[in-house]
């Protein structure tokens, strides 16, 4: 009767879970491939509310409903190597994905590393990880000032933008610069003064 009962919750684990409408639930990752994530975090949608569990702990307080009716998150202490995330409805419904999350230092997809490899001046560990570093940069609305300038809480003379929503904000940008992989990336990314 146990192996009946086993064998029957095996099947029951292997046939895809359906939200009462008959459409399955799916859970993605938004940040990158979910078998090359980074950093130990991932954002993920999932295509409606639910409880979500990061290798059963729950993580429900990181997701909200956004704007555009996803359910989003951001997952964050992903343990190196494999991580399993389920996301289950109040229906009953659910999905589960395999996130991977190599080591900073990498490799994540170029495969072995050369040795011997120096690293650059700073660096915390023998796989030439370094803390990010971070830098505001503005677009000046004076035409005689090109590309992007030095920002701080003084200047007057920012420049406006008008984001993918079609909200006009001030063009400041956060520059961040770290290493991955035993090399330096750079991201620019727009920021609100004064806001998280």
């Amino acid at each position: 009767m146990r192996k009946a009962l086993l064998a029957v919750a095996l099947i029951v684990a292997l046939v895809p879970l359906v939200t009462k409408a008959g459409t399955p639930v799916t859970i993605h990752v938004i940040s990158s491939r979910a078998d090359l994530v980074s950093g130990g975090t991932a954002v993920v949608a999932i295509s409606e509310p639910a409880r979500v569990a990061l290798n059963g702990a729950d993580v429900t307080g990181a997701f909200a409903t956004r704007s555009n009716g996803t359910f989003e998150g951001l997952v964050e202490d992903l343990r190196l190597g494999t991580n399993e995330l389920i996301a289950r409805t109040e229906h009953g419904s659910g999905a589960r994905i395999t996130i991977t999350n190599p080591p900073n230092g990498g490799p994540i997809f170029a495969g072995p590393q050369l040795q011997p490899w120096k690293c650059e001046a700073g660096a915390v560990d023998a796989a030439c990880n370094k803390p990010a570093t971070y830098t505001y940069l503005y677009l000046s609305s004076n035409p005689t000032k090109y590309g992007l300038q030095p920002y701080d809480a003084g200047k007057t003379d920012v420049a406006t933008t008008t984001t993918d929503q079609g909200v006009q904000v001030p063009f400041i940008v956060r520059q961040e610069t770290g290493y991955q992989d035993r090399d330096q990336y750079t991201i620019l990314t727009l920021f609100r003064p004064g806001r998280a």
